[in-house]
């Protein structure tokens, strides 16, 4: 992995998915788009090598993704063969960065001197794709990524509504945690709101597009000696197609 790539990790940016189809059917090819920069704004590709994709069907069955390099994203292409929701998920594995008095580098801290800080950095996507008329209503709360933005009634939304979203750590509701939302691809913040003790907030969709919901954690918990001092984890998902 290049530096100037954690960098941009660092430094703000996010991986999140888009997908061409915002209804699809049994047979459709629905091809996935996985994109690097802020706030929908590309700035950059995902490492292609860092990333593993699944698909999770209606029926909770797990099928590994093949990932290919667009012009400037990553792709994915399933053919769904069930009614339902269907989820794809993405792990992007940004790994350690370290700061020193000389600035910043790739690797653990064990590998420098004078180190002031080190995080482990890595990333989660999710996307849902609609397929047919019939089949499960309900979405299933897999894949179970570490950290994880639900929708808690999805369906399909229009402008004006709001969307309520619960943020789980390692499986527990995550209070206290800070959901930023982005629409239009401006870069900028669309809305920002706090969960609830229940790990849940409430956001309002005020304009028709495509939207993304994004939640940052940091757990020095999880840090390794000699290694790095916190997990630095991004968790985003997307909601396509808002009328």
């Amino acid at each position: 992995m290049t530096r100037e790539k954690v960098q941009d990790i660092v430094r703000g940016h996010e991986i999140w998915l888009e997908h061409d189809k915002l209804h699809a059917h049994p047979g459709d090819m629905v091809e996935c788009k996985l994109f690097l920069g802020h706030n929908m704004v590309v700035d950059g590709m995902p490492d292609l090598k860092n990333v593993k994709a699944a698909l999770f069907d209606p029926e909770g069955q797990k099928q590994d993704l093949a990932v290919d390099a667009g012009d400037d994203c990553l792709i994915m292409r399933f053919d769904p063969v069930l009614d339902g929701y269907h989820s794809v998920a993405v792990e992007y594995d940004a790994g350690i960065y370290s700061v020193t008095d000389d600035g910043g580098h790739v690797g653990p801290k064990s590998d420098y001197e004078n180190v002031k800080s080190s995080g482990y950095y890595c990333q989660y996507a999710r996307l849902i794709v609609s397929v047919g008329h019939g089949g499960p209503k309900e979405l299933n709360l897999i894949p179970g990524h570490e950290l994880e933005i639900i929708p808690v009634d999805f369906r399909h939304y229009h402008a004006g509504e709001a969307i309520e979203l619960q943020v789980m750590y390692d499986g527990a509701a995550l209070a206290g945690a800070v959901i930023d939302a982005a629409s239009g691809g401006d870069g900028s913040d669309a809305a920002s709101e706090t969960t609830d003790s229940d790990g849940i907030a409430s956001i309002k969709l005020d304009k028709s597009g495509n939207w993304m919901f994004k939640v940052r954690h940091t757990d020095p918990d999880k840090g390794v000696e000699n290694r790095y001092d916190e997990k630095m984890i991004t968790a985003v998902l997307s909601v396509m197609g808002v009328h």
